[in-house]
């Protein structure tokens, strides 16, 4: 199936939950000289983001608009780290190479990433992955 290096192509992206974009912006972008990428406002999603770039690495910046779970893990930790999302060439396969390791998905199918809509994304079962908030990322082909 997967050795063990073959797994994960890179980091994708690195998520913070925060309680207001404005103000962490300038963090990003001035102090820590980040590339910011875009601002995406997402009501049907349940938050924002704001996208900044490090190397081939995006920094996903969420704030909390009603998303559950989202709100649910920022009233629970605060603003900070949310989650880490390794980019897989083929989402079937990394699933599979995961679930011999007992590694579980948290759905049943990826979904269109809100922030990231050239993506699909997976969450895994923290249940199953010793407490961890892993998240798998497969871009989408470009078809025209």
């Amino acid at each position: 199936m997967f050795d063990d290096e073959d797994l994960f192509k890179r980091v994708h992206h690195v998520a913070y939950t925060v309680d207001d974009l404005d103000r962490y912006r300038p963090f990003f972008e001035d102090a820590l000289g980040m590339s910011f990428v875009a601002h995406r406002e997402m009501p049907d999603a349940g938050y924002d983001a704001a996208v900044f770039e490090v190397g081939e690495t995006y920094i996903e910046v969420q704030l909390p608009r009603g998303h559950p779970e989202i709100e649910e893990f920022h009233e629970t930790h605060g603003n900070g780290l949310n989650h880490v999302a390794y980019e897989v060439d083929d989402m079937d396969e990394a699933v599979a190479a995961l679930a011999e390791r007992g590694i579980e998905p948290a759905w049943d199918e990826p979904i269109i990433a809100p922030t990231f809509p050239d993506c699909k994304l997976l969450d895994m079962d923290e249940e199953t992955s010793e407490g961890i908030y892993l998240q798998l990322v497969e871009e989408i082909a470009d078809e025209s």
